[in-house]
C-alpha cells in the first residue's frame, strides 16, 4: 500500500509509470545490475532498459562500470526536490535546459570504471580506439601508480602501443626524474619534462584526441572518462602550458 502511494506521488511529480516502479525497486538493492532490477521490479528488461535511461538524463539514477558490466543505483531522494522544482518553474526549467545544450556538445558522454580488472580493460579499449600515430598526454605526480595497476599486462600494453605508433608524453613532478629516465629508456616513444615543485599523483590525467581520462588510485581504482572532443582539445591546451614550464 506504501508503495502504491509512493508510486502515484513520484508519478504526480511527472515520473512515467514504469519509471517510478523501477526507481523504488531500485532503492533497497544499492548498486546492483540490471537483472536483479527486472527481477525485483517484475518487469521486461526492455522497459526496465527504458526506464533506467530516462531516471539517469533525470538525475535520479547513476551507474558505474564493473568487469565491463553497468551497474545502477539510487541518488539521494533529494534529487526528487529538483524534479518537483521542474515541474513548478517550467519555464524557467526549459530555460536553462537550452542554456546547457548550447554548452556542452551533443556528442559528450561520461562514465565510471573502476577496479583493477576493469581499469586495465578500459585502458587497452582506449588505445585500440585511438587514431593511429597520434599523442596520449599525461598529467601525472608522485605516487602515480599507473604501472603497478597495469601489471602483467602492461608488456602487452607496450606492445600494442608501439605498433600504433602512439607517443607518450608525461609531465610529472620533481620526485619522479629517475622514474622517468628509466621509462624514457624502457618503453620508446615516451618523453617527460618536470615541474620544480612535486605533486601527489593519486589523480593523473590522460589526454587522448578525443577523451580525457581521471584515474584515481585510491581502493578501488576509479577511472572518470569524459568522451568529448571539445573537453579534450582544451585540456591539451592546459597540457601544453604545464610542458612549456617544465624542464626533462
Amino acid at each position: 500500500m506504501i508503495d502504491k502511494n509512493i508510486r502515484a506521488e513520484l508519478i504526480s511529480l511527472g515520473l512515467a509509470e514504469k519509471e517510478a516502479k523501477v526507481y523504488l525497486a531500485l532503492i533497497p538493492l544499492g548498486t546492483v545490475g540490471s537483472s536483479k532490477l527486472i527481477e525485483a521490479s517484475e518487469l521486461h528488461g526492455q522497459f526496465v532498459y527504458q526506464a533506467l535511461e530516462s531516471l539517469e538524463a533525470r538525475g535520479l539514477v547513476g551507474h558505474v562500470v564493473e568487469r565491463g558490466r553497468k551497474k545502477f543505483f539510487s541518488r539521494s531522494p533529494s534529487a526528487l526536490v529538483q524534479v518537483a522544482e521542474k515541474q513548478v518553474l517550467a519555464a524557467q526549467a526549459v530555460a536553462k535546459s537550452l542554456e546547457r545544450a548550447a554548452l556542452i556538445p551533443a556528442n559528450q558522454t561520461f562514465e565510471v570504471v573502476r577496479g583493477t580488472e576493469s581499469f586495465v580493460a578500459h585502458e587497452f579499449s582506449l588505445l585500440r580506439d585511438a587514431p593511429e600515430a597520434c599523442e596520449l598526454l599525461v598529467i601525472g605526480g608522485a605516487g602515480d601508480q599507473f604501472l603497478k595497476e597495469m601489471g602483467e599486462k602492461l608488456g602487452s600494453y607496450e606492445v600494442e602501443r608501439r605498433k600504433k605508433k602512439i607517443r607518450v608524453r608525461y609531465v610529472g613532478s620533481q620526485d619522479q626524474v629517475e622514474a622517468l629516465r628509466k621509462d624514457k629508456s624502457n618503453r620508446g616513444s615516451f618523453s617527460y619534462r618536470v615541474l620544480p615543485s612535486a605533486f601527489t599523483g593519486l589523480v593523473n590525467t590522460n589526454i587522448w584526441p578525443e577523451v580525457v581520462n581521471l584515474n584515481a588510485f585510491a581502493e578501488p581504482v576509479t577511472s572518470f572518462v569524459l568522451h568529448s572532443p571539445t573537453v579534450a582539445e582544451s585540456y591539451r591546451g592546459f597540457f601544453e602550458a604545464l610542458w612549456k614550464m617544465g624542464k626533462e
